[in-house]
């Protein structure tokens, strides 16, 4: 329908009121013109048009053009929650070890689609590194000590560009050891955040990572333009609620927004289940589970904060959003998760280590109940999100790994958009540890004893027990066609080197 035809003279007003001197008596003439006490019909035909321009005139009292407003108004929001070491035996529809604990996730999957190849990598920071960027973490030079430098381009960066207002609330661990005044999430695209900048376990000496001095670990907060505020000491009591503390203020974020009329992106790393798995009090000992069912159930709650917060704003349709693990089951007791069907856990190359649950949700885009085993890795959301919001945003003066799955998670195309996968466990090797073309899994160095190199097929070996290299001697040259391809493209965009201090900027390369 054509507002504009259909509303002539109230897009008129509209622009008078906004900035012209009709809005002087604009009282007054309604009361002139028949508007005082009317029957409710009459006040419902007069008012409408009013009603349905409001939002045209805040934003033009705002300095916003129509055409930039509807714009940002017709594009997504996105919301991207981000547990921390969740296994696949640790979540009801990826089958569960230690009972129903997790209903709302549960529910989220039947709404959306599940994708049960779905690949991060080994651990943390390189994580988020690849998540963030796009880029295979080895790209960027990514270090738990050392953090990612301030050219790489982040997701949150990329909306931002575009008019998106972007918040983190939960984990950073992009900033190294000293990321205060230096690699703040607010230096990476967002507007606010609050969490813990670094990891989970040093509530347990409360000693920052490089430092020896107890006390040095803190939550944070901060915005754009303004100074980082420590909040409170990161300790074990603290530990329990931080991630509670994350979803409040996440979901007052997208309220704000809402009220604003902006599109936003809300990025919840959470800090569960890594250890220490010390859960809110509202869930110790709710689950006869031990901590980590307990950490799970509450897990599961604060993703249904997040899920009702969206529902009560009214924008489920226009949301997209994603609950996938940075990494596998934790591996030290006493909070040793379960990795479900594989072997391993994180910070290894093996399949309990970077085969993660994950779920996305569109409705009305991505059809619901679906379930895929189609090989999806996370470097590809950054494109992904590209296609949905409808602009080029992938930064083109660099290598970017991922690829747009859109189309496949709409069903618009039955197969993935990618084919293999890269797994990296160093961070400055010319060799990848493994290689994942479809089902098939190729070592270059195995976990375990030699010989190193071994060869695995996922769907009839999943804990990769196995090795059926010498069987099929096809496999070797297949995967080094794809490490070749990958190190070919480093030649016009050379690796990120670790520790890279900023400002940083590229060799030159013809």
């Amino acid at each position: 329908m054509d507002l504009r035809r259909a509303h002539g003279s109230g897009f008129s007003r509209v622009a008078r009121v906004c900035g012209g001197p009709e809005a002087r008596g604009f009282r007054e003439r309604q009361i002139s013109q028949g508007w005082r006490n009317p029957s409710p019909a009459t006040a419902l035909r007069r008012v409408l048009p009013y009603v349905l321009l409001s939002g045209l005139a805040l934003n033009c009292a705002a300095g916003e053009s129509p055409q930039t407003t509807a714009a940002q108004q017709s594009r997504p929001n996105i919301v991207l929650i981000f547990p921390d070491n969740i296994g696949w035996g640790e979540v009801g529809v990826y089958g569960s070890v230690r009972g129903p604990l997790t209903p709302r996730i549960d529910k989220l999957a039947s709404d959306g689609i599940s994708l049960n190849n779905f690949n991060a990598e080994y651990s943390c920071t390189v994580s988020r590194a690849a998540l963030m960027t796009g880029r295979y973490a080895i790209r960027t030079g990514a270090t738990q000590s050392g953090g990612i430098t301030l050219w790489e381009v982040t997701i949150a960066e990329a909306l931002k560009s575009i008019g998106y207002a972007t918040g983190l609330f939960g984990k950073w661990h992009l900033g190294g050891d000293v990321p205060e005044g230096r690699r703040e999430p607010s230096d990476q695209g967002f507007d606010e955040f609050y969490g813990i900048p670094r990891t989970s376990n040093e509530a347990q000496t409360t000693v920052a990572n490089g430092s020896t001095v107890a006390g040095t670990s803190y939550i944070w907060e901060g915005k754009a333009g303004e100074r980082m505020r420590h909040v409170r000491v990161f300790d074990l009591e603290s530990r329990r609620l931080v991630d509670r503390e994350a979803a409040s203020r996440g979901i007052a974020f997208m309220e704000r927004q809402v009220r604003d009329r902006k599109p936003f992106f809300f990025y919840y790393p959470m800090t569960q289940i890594h250890f220490p798995t010390l859960t809110h009090p509202d869930f110790a000992g709710k689950t006869e589970a031990g901590d980590i069912g307990d950490a799970m159930a509450e897990v599961d709650h604060n993703v249904g904060l997040v899920l009702d917060a969206i529902d009560r704003l009214g924008i489920a349709r226009n949301t997209i959003v994603f609950w996938c693990a940075d990494n596998g089951a934790e591996a030290r007791r006493p909070w040793r998760g379960s990795p479900g069907p594989w072997s391993g856990f994180y910070n290894s190359a093996m399949e309990g280590g970077i085969r993660t649950p994950c779920l996305v949700r569109w409705p009305g885009r991505i059809p619901a109940g679906r379930v895929s085993n189609e090989i999806v890795h996370e470097i590809d959301f950054f494109p992904t999100l590209s296609a949905a919001v409808g602009a080029d945003i992938v930064p083109k003066d660099r290598a970017i790994d991922g690829v747009n799955q859109l189309p496949f998670l709409e069903g618009k195309q039955v197969k993935s958009s990618r084919e293999s996968v890269l797994i990296f466990t160093g961070t400055n090797s010319m060799q990848p540890r493994a290689v994942k073309w479809h089902d098939w899994k190729f070592y270059y160095a195995f976990q375990a004893a030699p010989p190193l190199m071994r060869l695995f097929n996922l769907l009839s070996d999943p804990k990769e027990e196995s090795d059926i290299k010498d069987a099929n001697p096809w496999a070797e040259s297949v995967m080094a066609k794809i490490v070749a391809d990958f190190w070919a493209t480093t030649a016009r965009y050379p690796n990120v080197p670790p520790y890279a201090p900023d400002p940083y900027v590229p060799p030159k390369r013809d």
